[in-house]
């Protein structure tokens, strides 16, 4: 019994279900596999590999803990800490990338010109492009590629016969803002290519930069930040992460600068002014002295103004406390057992007062919480509420207290105040009035003091030029490129071809309308299936297994003849129908060999052709034109006249002449008759009768047969004609019917062997004496993980 690759056994694993199913389609895997490499290197080929130019600095994150010296600090007043994220946004923001694009002239790119790709020249070409306005949408639009030559000899730039100087200004030959040309400073100084440069817009070039572009923090809790950029040259993108680090820094230093000289001018002239001032006051000071004749002032009235000073604050302290204690002691009298916030005991010593608020203010909340949740009467309740009644009484008592001392104080040191003050007006009225001037002069003294350290903090803060980050890491290049990665697109190149070979083979099975295998066959039809026929390819005078002398394929015949009872000794099965439900389903090629492997078995067989419409056994014996069933039937030809002998043993009856009416002749009592005859003279009869879908003959030819063998063609029945067999058998009433698979076809490309149940392949009948399947199978394994081991050597060779 065959095993087809749709209907696995329950011990097979996954690998051999594989191997069953795509193994027949091996070259196609490997052709794939080859255009897959192929496709892979010249995709690689011409793409452009990409370097990463990386950078890191340290940025002072008041978040993080990062801070600078106290002597740098001193120095520069005016820098702020910054928060990492910002700083990140920063460095990508269009501004910073913008000024890189205009410092580098990346709008203006020079390559040189290569065979398959050409190459950006950003380090070897002799010259760079500069525009004296970068933003000058003229110059855009209408750019187009400009070839040029450098001539050493004269360091100019030749454009279409027009000599340009290096490191001048002049006419734009294209329109838009004035070009000059460059030395590029560490390029060979003599051209080894030709070169040419094209303008593009900053915005669009400055675009295309941040994609390229990643910058953010080394971790979560680092103040590092890691600057990377992809680009197919690496010096120019080094040239680019330092140059947004150059062009950060120095926003960084303007902005603070900026801050610092608009402190100073503030500054400035804020001295002027304060000078002014203080000039004044002295010479009002200088003019008093003169007229009034004064010259210091008494030690006695220095210390009346210092005894008045003293009192002024201390009874404006007692009034602050006193105060406080009228909202405690409001706050104990208004409150109703309710809580609230508990005024604040600012200015007030007595640690006893704070203590009660506190108790108070807790057994409040508490009484808050509870009552939410506990009846009025509750006991616990009822104890937080006299609890409450006994703290308030203490409490105002506390503060009643203290207002009584506090008011006596306060009535004390204003009789002491006013002694002094009246002391005061006992002093002359010059040296009151040299006081007030002397104080006024020591006030615009110390601000102008004041400003003059200020201004000198200011002028320090121009001192610092490294800004407030720090470069840990310079730009450097990736040895090698990081993109594209050969490997992988080797991978997913291959993975997408192999799929699509995949893909292919399940789907020309699966979405195929044809019976492909025995197991779409076995579900869609309750009849059993005694076997398959392999497809034999060649002609049709060929198609006897007498004449190409298969033992395979006769084998199959007689395995089949085996399964009717053809060869059961006890109870031999006589007449066999061949039918089938469609025309090209090979009935006629089944019957005729069916008839020769009898025969050689030696039993007497006759091989009939019933088929009295197209004779397709007729034909295969080159009977076609010789008289045969339909002549009987029709009275004009004897038995006799009608039997060819063709092999030994074995008799064949053609069809005769083709009638249309053959429904009408096999009505007929002559058929009985004949097939009377038959059954005396001959041991097996088989019938090639008619395709039943098309016409009643078999059901006439049925009633005078033991077995129906149906047959089913690979790759040519409907699967909706397989599905309507139980009906049609049922219908016609086709005695003892079975089925056989007719031409069944090797699966895969190269077809060198017999398609058994269409995926398992045996070689020829030559071959069968030396190999098993096991054999075939292990040979293709080994060829394929040959193959594999040369494809790995390849990919690895590639990848050094």
């Amino acid at each position: 019994m065959s095993v087809e690759n749709n209907n696995t056994d329950s011990g097979e694993n996954l690998f051999s279900i594989l191997i069953s199913k795509f193994l027949p389609f091996w070259p196609l895997f490997v052709g794939l596999f080859v255009i897959g490499l192929i496709t892979a290197s010249i995709y690689l080929q011409f793409t452009t590999p990409l370097y990463e130019s990386s950078a890191a600095i340290i940025v002072n994150d008041e978040k993080k803990g990062v801070d600078e010296s106290q002597i740098m600090e001193s120095m520069n007043v005016f820098e702020s800490k910054k928060i990492v994220e910002n700083e990140i946004e920063v460095l990508r923001s269009k501004n910073i990338i913008g000024r890189v694009v205009n410092d580098l002239g990346l709008y203006a790119p020079v390559y040189a010109s290569k065979f398959f790709k050409d190459r950006s020249a950003f380090s070897d070409s002799p010259i760079q492009v500069r525009l004296k306005d970068p933003n000058d949408p003229r110059s855009y639009q209408n750019a187009e590629i400009v070839d040029f030559t450098y001539d050493a000899k004269t360091n100019s730039v030749i454009i279409e016969d027009i000599s340009f100087p290096l490191d001048t200004w002049s006419k734009n030959p294209y329109g838009g803002s004035d070009i000059k040309f460059i030395e590029n400073l560490g390029a060979p100084r003599i051209a080894k290519n030709n070169y040419y440069y094209q303008l593009q817009n900053p915005k669009v070039v400055t675009k295309q930069l941040l994609n390229g572009l990643f910058v953010g923090a080394a971790s979560k809790l680092s103040t590092v930040v890691r600057i990377n950029y992809l680009d197919a040259a690496p010096d120019r993108g080094n040239a680019i992460v330092d140059g947004i680090i150059s062009s950060y820094q120095k926003a960084s230093i303007a902005d603070q600068n900026s801050l610092a000289a608009n402190t100073l001018d503030f500054v400035e002239k804020r001295m002027e002014q304060v000078g002014k001032d203080l000039n004044s006051v002295e010479k009002e000071l200088e003019k008093y002295r003169s007229s009034e004749g004064v010259i210091n002032l008494s030690e006695q009235g220095n210390l009346y103004l210092q005894n008045v000073g003293d009192y002024d604050r201390r009874i404006a302290d007692i009034d602050l406390q006193l105060s406080v204690l009228n909202k405690v002691e409001s706050y104990v009298l208004s409150k109703n057992k309710t809580s609230g916030i508990v005024p604040s005991t600012l200015g007030i010593g007595d640690p006893i007062l704070s203590q009660l608020l506190q108790r108070l203010y807790d057994a409040e909340i508490e009484y808050e919480q509870l009552r939410k949740t506990t009846a009025e009467n509750n006991p616990i309740l009822v104890s937080i509420t006299n609890r409450i009644e006994k703290i308030r009484p203490g409490i105002l008592e506390n503060v009643r207290s203290q207002k009584s001392n506090l008011i006596a104080s306060r009535s004390s040191l204003s009789t002491n105040s006013g002694k002094y003050n009246d002391a005061l007006e006992i002093l002359p009225e010059q040296e009151r009035k040299y006081v007030e001037i002397t104080r006024k002069k020591k006030s615009i003294s110390d601000l102008y003091d004041f400003l003059v350290q200020k201004r000198e903090e200011t002028a320090l803060s121009y001192a610092p030029t490294a800004g407030n980050v720090r470069v840990i890491e310079s730009a450097e290049a990736s040895v090698g490129p990081v993109s594209p990665k050969k490997l992988f697109i080797y991978a997913v190149i291959l993975f997408l071809f192999l799929a699509m070979g995949l893909a292919w083979v399940v789907g020309k099975e699966l979405l195929n309308s044809k019976i492909l295998f025995r197991s779409e066959l076995e579900s869609r039809t309750d009849i059993p299936v005694l076997g398959e026929l392999a497809f034999v390819d060649r002609p049709q005078e060929d198609l006897l297994i007498t004449k190409h002398n298969d033992i395979f394929i006769a084998d199959q015949f007689r395995q089949i003849l085996s399964y009717l009872g053809t060869y059961d000794f006890q109870k031999s099965v006589q007449t066999i129908m061949v039918s089938s439900s469609i025309a090209g389903e090979g009935k006629s090629y089944v019957s005729a060999n069916l008839a020769i492997s009898v025969a050689l078995s030696g039993k007497k067989t006759a091989l009939v052709d019933m088929d009295l419409r197209k004779s397709g056994v007729s034909e295969i014996f080159g009977l076609k034109n010789k008289p045969g069933i339909s002549d009987y039937l029709s009275s004009t030809a004897s038995l006799q006249n009608i039997s060819f002998k063709k092999e030994n043993d074995l008799d064949v009856f053609p069809a005769g002449k083709k009638a249309l009416n053959s429904s009408e002749l096999l009505a007929r009592q002559t058929l009985a008759d004949f097939f009377s005859k038959l059954k005396e003279e001959y041991e097996v009869i088989i019938v090639d009768s008619p395709p039943t879908s098309l016409v009643s003959d078999a059901t006439i030819l049925g009633s005078f047969c033991d077995k129906t063998l149906m047959t089913v063609r690979h790759n040519h029945t409907p699967k909706f004609t397989a599905k309507r067999l139980d009906e049609n058998v049922s219908k016609k009433r086709l005695p003892n019917c079975s089925l056989v698979f007719n031409g069944v076809k090797a699966r895969g490309i190269i077809k060198q062997n017999y398609g058994y149940g269409y995926g398992y392949g045996y070689e020829t009948a030559s071959d069968l004496k030396n190999e098993t399947l096991a054999d075939v199978l292990t040979q293709k394994i080994n060829d394929v993980k040959r193959f594999l081991g040369v494809i790995k050597k390849y990919i690895a060779k590639q990848k050094n």
